[in-house]
């Protein structure tokens, strides 16, 4: 038996990832933020990965010749952090023809602008719309307010950065192709670590992002190229390094569920869960037992393009690029936005009871905002639509845009289907949810408003029946005091008339004729205010008229149509 020193370099570094200690090894491996890369090659007898190669093995093993690869058809590359491993990326770029652009927009470090995205996150991370008690005049600031927007560092080139600035919208993708791969870029989303405290400011329903770029090789291999992760904000009072741990924990955790059931030890793990459900090896068994044999350098034409499946390498390739690009991460805050629109309706028609008090300053700016994180949803669905039609596009193999490659770039029928059902489902589960929900929020706007407004109104008839009821007290009143102001005056010749049944006959002649008049006040006001608008009217015409004539007979009209014939003239 030959020494491990008389096997080839890859050969020696690879393992079969069916065995239950490689297979750990390969979980940890994911887990570990100081990991490098991981190659997986398969069929569907057998697998075998390889953990944290160095470039000198990357290059024999692109180098690899095909007859070694009867067993593992199929081959997976997948780098993290790119920006590490350069040299491991121009042996990549130099196989597959990327262009010297294509790979130093890989490789760029996100670090330069870390800080002006943190800054962006923590201001959508945690919306602050509830009134702060602070008084800003003394100085009483919270320690967790919002610093200043840092600069841009000075040696970044002024077209690097926009292009940063832009590829870190949530709705930008980026495709490339070259002679040799179809190139995709676009940023996924990822499930963020659930809260421990109370947080009374609202946390944004947009999941945190990170960007990947996939690539459908005209070799059966899959490229996945996972950028440097940037975490968002830690909210107040929360464990910043458990935080972090988590989140990168769920960044990796759709890669993860791809890798682990490429190993027969990983089929039963996802049984229960349907949707994170990968069959890329498992597929392979329902294929043709005699398909024409297909080197790795020498791909062709897929033998089947009339029917459902490719040979091993094709089916496995083509599905293997679709789970990758599939997950579902980003439709699970669609049922917290149903929860959090459910809440806000109950707090909305709550308005309408007179006893409670609508808080305008929670309801207004949580309807904003959660339009905002929708809009912002709809805008990557849609970007995933336009991405899937592109796919499709560039997969099929009798597409004129393949004519380009080098050796055909395509998707099997089956994988074509599966990306058309998963472009429907984006419309139709997702997108027109998505709309549903903002013409609900919309609807939701208007009747808080229609109501607020309605409210006011029942507060203003109130408040004129208040008026009116302290006017007709006031109209009751108003003789009574006359009379006793009267009675009170002390004129001998007068007070010593007076007796106290004088008094009391006439507050009761005086309080009764108040009282009768109360019933007829508004109604004779409003008679009399009428009565007299219609006689200022009659009076302003007369007056006019009388005005106009006594002008005509004084000839100032005369006078004013020979000035303004002097000034043509």
């Amino acid at each position: 038996m030959s020494s491990s020193t008389d096997v080839p370099m890859p050969e020696a570094a690879f393992q079969d990832f069916d065995l239950e200690d490689v297979f750990k090894r390969a979980e940890a491996h994911v887990g570990n933020e100081d990991s490098k890369n991981f190659v997986v090659e398969f069929g569907f007898e057998r697998a075998q990965i390889g953990l944290d190669l160095g470039i000198e093995e990357v290059k024999e093993l692109l180098d690899r010749d095909s007859d070694h690869q009867k067993d593992y058809p199929i081959r997976w590359i997948n780098i993290w952090d790119p920006s590490v491993q350069e040299d491991v990326m121009n042996a990549i770029g130099d196989r597959y023809g990327f262009s010297l652009r294509l790979l130093r927009l890989m490789t760029t470090s996100k670090s330069r602008h870390d800080e002006a995205r943190r800054h962006r996150e923590r201001k959508r991370l945690s919306i602050r719309h509830l009134r702060n008690p602070k008084d800003l005049e003394k100085g009483d600031i919270s320690i967790t307010s919002f610093q200043p927007k840092p600069p841009a560092s000075p040696e970044m080139n002024d077209n690097l950065a926009l292009y940063l600035q832009v590829k870190d919208t949530v709705n930008y993708f980026s495709t490339d192709q070259t002679q040799k791969a179809f190139v995709i870029g676009a940023n996924w989303l990822h499930r963020r670590p659930a809260t421990e405290r109370y947080h009374p400011n609202r946390i944004s329903i947009m999941p945190p992002k990170h960007w990947q770029w996939l690539a459908l090789c005209n070799d059966h291999t899959i490229l996945s190229i996972h950028e440097r992760p940037t975490f968002e904000a830690v909210p107040d009072k929360e464990n910043k390094q458990e935080w972090h741990a988590q989140e990168f924990k769920f960044m990796r955790a759709h890669t993860l569920a791809v890798l682990l059931q490429l190993s027969t030890r990983g089929f039963e793990l996802y049984k229960n869960n349907p949707l994170a459900q990968s069959s890329v090896r498992q597929s392979l068994k329902k294929l043709p037992s005699t398909q024409p044999e297909i080197s790795r350098h020498q791909s062709g034409v897929s033998f089947f393009n009339n029917s459902a499946t490719g040979t091993v390498a094709e089916e496995g390739t083509s599905n293997l690029f679709y789970y990758l690009f599939e997950d579902y991460v980003a439709a699970g805050p669609l049922k917290a936005a149903e929860q959090e629109l459910e809440e806000m309706t109950h707090k909305v028609l709550a308005s309408t009871r007179r006893k409670k008090v609508s808080k305008s300053f929670e309801i207004i700016p949580t309807l904003h905002y959660l339009s905002k994180d929708l809009r912002e949803f709809k805008h990557l669905f849609e970007n995933y639509k336009n991405l899937i039609r592109k796919i499709i596009a560039v997969g099929k193999p009798d597409s004129p845009l393949n004519s380009q490659f080098d050796g055909k770039v395509f998707l099997t029928t089956s994988a074509l289907s599966r990306f058309d059902r998963l472009g429907d489902r984006l419309q139709y589960l997702m997108l027109n949810t998505i709309e549903g929900y903002l013409v609900e929020i919309g609807a939701l706007s208007t009747t808080y408003f229609n109501l607020t407004q309605q409210k006011d109104s029942q507060a203003t008839a109130r408040l004129t029946r208040s008026a009116t009821l302290l006017a007709k007290l006031t109209v009751f009143f108003l003789p009574i005091s006359f009379m006793t102001s009267y009675f009170s005056v002390q004129i001998e010749d007068l007070y010593i008339y007076w007796t106290g049944n004088m008094y009391w006959y006439a507050f009761a002649a005086i309080a009764s004729v108040s009282f009768v008049s109360l019933f007829f006040f508004s109604r004779i006001l409003v008679f009399f205010i009428d009565v007299l608008e219609d006689w200022a009217t009659v009076i302003g015409n007369w007056s006019g008229a009388r005005y106009q004539r006594i002008r005509d007979v004084l000839g100032f009209e005369a006078k004013e149509e020979e000035e303004v014939v002097e000034e043509d003239t």
